[in-house]
């Protein structure tokens, strides 16, 4: 009964793209001893029970009382070896969600976590602690943004016992900056008053919404840059053009594109990228595509012209359309970020971080 209801929820909320876009997501169910938790590279709007990973709920206690080392790829082994080892037998060929452990510090039976753009908005501000206290007060643990994996975990782990301590209870919401949002609770139907909750307190504080429709772009120009890009990443190569209203917007100029030439989750760097690259018209192009792979080592995904909005660049229609609706996602949180204090993207280091994380290349891997 658990997992049907697990296996619902998963499917709804992961059919709406205003909540969930791609592999992101995830979602979980406790029942007895045991967690069941979205297997890692699946997708919520399509997951059926054989998605979700059986873990050993006692195993993945244990974890948080561990010492690891310092170094980060020994560490994230480690943990991750740990992690592998709480599976409960029969599950082997499955790989647990990074996130378990998230999932695992929650007592409620129901774990569900996002990072709509609307959220995000909120995480990826300057303004997201203050504002999410004003609107939530002491009913959430906030987490500034850190190194996901194993430090991730220890982190909003000890912030949870902390709160225990300080309230006698568990806190039901974990706010993590430049990612998103976990909500904890025994029902299904209370996940969606939380939800839903949120969002309508946070919607009540925007002034500035995004806008998709198509905007007045440079045909000529943008027909030129589709040569370019084709003469530079190949014949076969995929591309998505957007010309919004948004996209538009944000590539006017190089002071209004400095708000998305940064990641601002770990999902933009997954299927987008680290970084877009900016050009002037189709003639710079090359110039800036060139210098762009000799210092990263690769071809950007996402290319950003003047007046033309943006190009999404893979080998593949789905590479291609998913780089589109992440990047069309970020242009969202920075818009939405405006109203909360104005934009705050990751570090270098974090995205150093992540874009190298071995997890996240298994999982961009999963849904190519």
């Amino acid at each position: 009964m658990i997992l049907e209801q697990l296996v619902s929820f998963s499917n709804i909320y992961g059919s709406n793209e205003e909540l969930v876009l791609a592999g992101g997501g995830n979602t979980s169910a406790k029942d007895g001893d045991v967690m069941y938790i979205k297997g890692s590279g699946t997708q919520l709007a399509t997951i059926t029970a054989d998605g979700f990973v059986k873990m050993n709920r006692a195993a993945l206690a244990e974890i948080f009382k561990k010492e690891y080392p310092a170094d980060d790829a020994e560490r994230e082994a480690q943990a991750l070896a740990d992690l592998s080892a709480a599976r409960m037998p029969g599950e082997e060929s499955k790989r647990p969600s990074v996130e378990t452990l998230l999932h695992a510090l929650f007592d409620k039976t129901f774990v569900l976590h996002l990072h709509p753009a609307l959220v995000n908005g909120l995480t990826c501000s300057k303004g997201g602690e203050a504002v999410a206290r004003e609107i939530l007060g002491d009913e959430f643990i906030w987490v500034d943004a850190c190194k996901p994996g194993y430090i991730l975990s220890k982190i909003c782990y000890d912030k949870m016992e902390e709160y225990k301590a300080k309230y006698g209870k568990q806190a039901d919401i974990i706010i993590l900056q430049n990612h998103g949002i976990f909500f904890a609770a025994d029902s299904v139907d209370e996940l969606d008053e939380m939800l839903v909750d949120v969002l309508c307190k946070l919607r009540e504080r925007v002034t500035v919404d995004p806008f998709f429709d198509s905007g007045d772009y440079d045909g000529e120009k943008a027909q030129k840059c589709f040569d370019v890009i084709y003469d530079i990443y190949g014949d076969d190569a995929v591309i998505t053009y957007e010309p919004s209203l948004e996209s538009i917007k944000y590539a006017s100029s190089p002071e209004a594109a400095a708000a998305v030439m940064k990641p601002f989750t770990p999902d933009h760097i997954v299927y987008c990228k680290a970084e877009p690259v900016y050009g002037f018209c189709n003639a710079c192009i090359r110039g800036a595509i060139n210098e762009y792979e000799e210092e990263k080592g690769y071809k950007p995904k996402i290319i950003i012209i003047k007046d033309c909005g943006y190009f999404a660049v893979d080998m593949t229609p789905k590479g291609s359309e998913t780089a589109a609706l992440l990047f069309n996602d970020a242009l969202k949180v920075a818009t939405y970020a405006e109203s909360f204090g104005g934009v705050l993207p990751m570090s270098d280091e974090l995205s150093d971080f992540i874009t190298n994380w071995e997890v996240e290349a298994y999982r961009q891997k999963q849904n190519a």
